[in-house]
């Protein structure tokens, strides 16, 4: 009978205890999901191409003016980035260099040669060219969508200021960057991407004209912030780098170090200069393939 009576607690005992190896276990598998999760990284990178891109748009602006961008980025026909999908309006200053752009992609979606649609509007205030000494730079946005599926457009939307500080002891030019951004993605969710960062003009300096934007290379540090689109929020700092030619549409070189609020933090490898979406990062040891966006 003492036997009988204990069984039932000891039966319970070990299904308590199944069930909390079984609780436990999935925490654990929960956990592990969360820290190798890589969206992070994912939209972090998105926001830089992203903004490199619209600055770029309005530096062709700048320097072609009513010109407009038909050959903006051009390589080969491959690697151009705008067909004629863009109207450029110039309202320039009455007393200086400077004045307000409108670069009008239109109200339905454009594909460009760089493959991608756009649609809305680039606004430029500058107070002289990219190449000016202490030129000041900002780009806003109104409506503007880009993507590669015209049917799953990011609509970017804050600004970006480019301060043009001169020539460094190296003898390039170099600027200042700020970034106040926010990106939305088809499904209404919103990330956002705050940066400051420092641009070096390292390559294609010396050659100008509208066909020699393609050789263009600039070597990029600074940190940024943000939020991703599922709402987490995230440092970044760069620690090796970042290298960008005008004639390619990803980042070909460089490293950055990323941490997710409440995680570890996450290595970022753009490669070793190639041409190409593919990039690696890093986490507690372990390291993932990803396709940049």
């Amino acid at each position: 009978m003492l036997f009988m009576k204990k069984r039932p607690f000891i039966l319970i005992s070990s299904i308590i205890l199944l069930c909390t190896i079984s609780i436990l276990s999935g925490c654990k598998k929960e956990e592990d999901v969360k820290e190798f999760d890589t969206q992070s990284s994912e939209d972090n990178s998105l926001a830089e191409a992203t903004f490199n891109d619209v600055m770029e748009i309005a530096n062709q602006a700048i320097e072609n003016q009513s010109l407009g961008l038909s050959s903006y980025r051009l390589k080969d026909q491959e690697n151009s980035l705008l067909s004629n999908c863009a109207t450029v309006t110039v309202t320039p200053d009455s007393i200086g260099p400077g004045g307000n752009i409108e670069v009008n992609f239109g109200t339905t979606p454009c594909r460009c040669t760089d493959y991608r649609y756009r649609k809305g509007i680039v606004n430029v205030n500058y107070t002289g060219t990219y190449r000016d000494s202490s030129a000041i730079i900002t780009a806003s946005l109104s409506d503007y969508y880009v993507g590669l599926d015209s049917s799953k457009l990011f609509q970017v939307m804050g600004t970006k200021t480019v301060t043009n500080k001169g020539h460094n002891s190296a003898g390039n030019l170099w600027y200042t960057i700020d970034v106040n951004g926010q990106i939305r993605n088809s499904a209404g969710a919103t990330m956002t991407w705050n940066s400051q960062r420092q641009r070096e003009w390292i390559a294609g300096e010396s050659t100008t004209g509208l066909s020699n934007f393609g050789d263009d290379i600039y070597s990029i540090t600074g940190s940024a912030n943000g939020s991703t689109f599922e709402g987490k929020t995230f440092t970044a700092s760069i620690t090796q780098a970042l290298i960008v030619q005008v004639g390619c549409r990803w980042i070909q070189a460089g490293k950055f170090d990323l941490t997710p609020t409440g995680l570890a933090t996450r290595s970022f490898d753009y490669g070793s200069g190639a041409c190409d979406n593919d990039a690696t990062l890093t986490v507690n040891g372990a390291t993932f393939n990803i396709e940049l966006r």
